[in-house]
């Protein structure tokens, strides 16, 4: 009888490992290629409670609420709000039901040629106020929390400061783009005057889709090698492609800018910077962000590309006068919220930061 030498053994179950891991990869990858559903997307039950024109606001449902003040996430207009409940397991929704909040989603819905005309006064004169007083209607609250992301943080800044009894108890804005002129070559370019906003719309009215994810592009322009390596990073393991697939195609599905609000954004908050001076002209009046009646929560994320720290940090001038805490955590744009190591890190400590003062 022959023996093989422990050597030869030892290499031969290393061989068979990795060929099974590269069995693995391949299968995994050619579900990638084919856009097989990998994993369940916004899988919280949730319904429908109140509307206007295509902006909808859901309720979230999982037991009893425990504490007093309800949530409402408000996203940015550009990107889809399932974000906020990405998949089981990696969702911010789900944390907050976890900790005994009621949680409400307001949706601005996919905008067209009709909404091309929505301004700032649309959003938070309008919309904003509205859904949070269907928040306090349907809870029979007193007050909420107002948590904002990315601009969809601008545009609860400016609406709870521009009405004074709006009821909100608390604040939490989080990414928020406050000094745009770090905000990429398209930004630069449209606030130096070498491009107009209006050049950017197509027939509707609106910035298209496509040229605001090529407009984020440019800002991280080795974004696309980094997805490439996660993914190869990511094949072995069909938990972790699925995270991967869900966010990656939560970051590549954009949506339309509405045109007006667009313009509004660069002639006020590029070219004049009054986000950094914390005075917003508004319908007929000037809104000044250091009248918000809450304390503040402002997150930043020290690896976020899109809206980096410098950008967020002159909230704290803008909102003189007001209680602000900021939270700097290790982490991106949507890794504020989003993966393993929010969940560790981020989510807790803006749920403590909550708990506190509920």
């Amino acid at each position: 009888m022959i023996r093989m030498p422990p050597e030869l053994g030892t290499a031969l179950e290393r061989l068979g490992d990795e060929l099974g891991v590269l069995a693995t990869r391949a299968r995994n990858g050619l579900r990638y290629l084919a856009g097989d559903p990998l994993g369940e997307i916004a899988a919280t039950p949730r319904e429908p409670v109140w509307s206007r024109d295509k902006v909808v606001l859901y309720r979230y449902s999982k037991g009893a609420a425990r504490m007093r003040t309800p949530v409402l996430l408000v996203m940015s207009l550009v990107t889809r709000p399932y974000v906020f409940d990405l998949r089981p397991g990696s969702s911010l929704v789900e944390d907050l039901l976890d900790a005994g909040y009621d949680v409400f989603l307001l949706d601005w819905g996919v905008p067209d040629a009709v909404e091309s005309s929505n301004t700032l006064e649309t959003y938070c004169d309008e919309y904003l106020p509205r859904a949070a007083q269907a928040v306090l209607h349907i809870t029979n609250a007193d007050r909420l929390t107002l948590f904002g992301y990315c601009f969809g943080a601008v545009l609860s800044l400016i609406s709870a400061a521009a009405h004074p009894g709006f009821p909100v108890k608390n604040m939490v804005v989080m990414a928020t783009p406050v000094d745009l002129s770090r905000l990429g070559p398209l930004a630069n370019m449209l606030s130096k005057g070498r491009m107009e906003p209006e050049d950017l719309f197509d027939e509707t009215g609106n910035v298209p889709a496509s040229t605001m994810l090529d407009g984020f592009r440019l800002i991280s322009p080795t974004s696309e090698l980094s997805t490439l390596a996660n993914l190869w990073g990511s094949l072995a393991d069909e938990r972790a492609l699925a995270a991967h697939q869900a966010l990656i195609g939560w970051a590549n599905e954009q949506i339309p800018f509405p045109g007006a609000v667009f313009a509004q954004f660069v002639h006020l908050f590029l070219r004049r910077q009054l986000l950094m001076k914390g005075r917003i002209p508004l319908a007929d009046r000037e809104v000044a962000l250091a009248r918000i009646p809450c304390p503040v929560l402002n997150v930043l994320g020290e690896r976020d590309t899109l809206v980096p720290p410098e950008s967020s940090a002159p909230l704290l001038d803008a909102l003189h006068g007001v209680e602000l805490d900021t939270l700097t955590l290790p982490a991106g744009h949507a890794g504020l919220f989003v993966g393993r190591e929010a969940r560790k890190k981020c989510v807790p400590a803006i749920i403590a930061w909550l708990d506190q003062r509920d």
